[in-house]
């Protein structure tokens, strides 16, 4: 069995609850939008919205990766972190996402969602890259999801943590 959750380098967050508990159920996870709804893949720019033939070039307000949405200061801190490793690597930057994301515990495959032959090529080509200790901690470190007040925060830790 498994669950089928939105997770990516740009969407984290279930690290916190869902991951935790997948893995102590025993179950597997086979994530879709791996590549944040096109986002990793590099094909958006910073201060240039999105047009032609993408999904957002089509309507950039689409969805939860909706351009003025996603196109946060974080978002490009994570795209630059996948492009270094990209270009270091000599790979397209869906290659380091997807890789990242299939090496991630409790998944055991990804839901892919390529338009072309090119894209689904090296979707697939991901399969045999393994990243290294040093590139996982840089786009960990790139990616690590804002923690809110509450109940992950500062906050919510006092209060979990406050003797009777």
């Amino acid at each position: 069995m498994t669950l089928q959750p939105q997770y990516s380098l740009l969407a984290r967050e279930i690290e916190w609850e869902i991951v935790p508990a997948v893995l102590d159920a025993g179950l597997g996870m086979l994530p879709w939008s791996p590549l944040g709804g096109g986002w990793l893949s590099g094909k958006y720019q910073r201060d240039q919205r999105p047009t032609g033939a993408t999904r957002l070039g089509d309507d950039p307000s689409r969805g939860m990766e909706a351009y003025d949405r996603r196109g946060t200061e974080r978002t490009w801190n994570v795209i630059d972190a996948v492009q270094k490793v990209a270009e270091d690597r000599g790979v397209p930057m869906a290659e380091v996402a997807l890789a990242w994301v299939t090496a991630r515990p409790a998944v055991t495959s990804t839901i892919l969602g390529a338009r072309t032959l090119s894209q689904l090529e090296t979707n697939l080509r991901s399969a045999d890259l393994k990243l290294t200790a040093a590139e996982t901690a840089a786009l960990d470190a790139a990616s690590e999801p804002h923690v809110a007040d509450y109940p992950y925060g500062e906050l919510g830790v006092e209060q979990r943590t406050r003797r009777l």
